[in-house]
């Protein structure tokens, strides 16, 4: 049985983000259970409940966050699903970081009600985040540049 790139490409994307998905439940669970208040060189764990989006926004309206969330992740899927063949390697792993980041956090808020957050860099005043928020900050950005800055290899076709 032979796979198609395209097919080859949906499976490693879907593989990775499931991968990323459990790296990013697995430190929240061994972060705030074993090493809550722990100070590390450059930041400390703080666990906190954040039932609002970056910076507690909208800390009241947990549906309409859902709502917004589970939007994004589809329409972040249909972009991955419609363009993926001309996906490098690159562009897969960042977009399997972007919808594991997406998929956590929604899944956190949709069963818990709340997004833990629990890493806390020291030294600067920044927001406590997680996991996953670092993986939406970095798909996020690559898929911007991809959309951006790939219409290069099709104005020379």
């Amino acid at each position: 049985m032979q796979f198609s790139k395209k097919y080859l490409k949906l499976i490693i994307f879907v593989l990775t983000t499931i991968v990323f998905g459990a790296i990013s439940l697995l430190s929240r669970i061994v972060l705030v259970n074993n090493y809550n208040g722990y100070d590390f060189i450059f930041f400390k764990i703080d666990y906190i409940k954040n039932y609002g989006a970056a910076f507690s926004l909208f800390h009241t309206h947990t549906s309409l966050l859902i709502a917004v969330s589970g939007l994004i992740l589809v329409l972040t899927i249909y972009y991955i699903f419609d363009n993926i063949k001309r996906f490098t390697n690159c562009d897969i792993l960042f977009s399997s970081l972007l919808c594991a980041g997406i998929v956590c956090n929604l899944a956190e808020r949709i069963v818990d009600g709340f997004v833990s957050d629990y890493i806390c860099i020291k030294h600067i005043a920044f927001p406590i985040f997680n996991v996953s928020d670092i993986y939406i900050c970095i798909g996020a950005f690559a898929l911007i540049c991809n959309i951006l800055f790939n219409n290069d290899n099709e104005q020379k076709k």
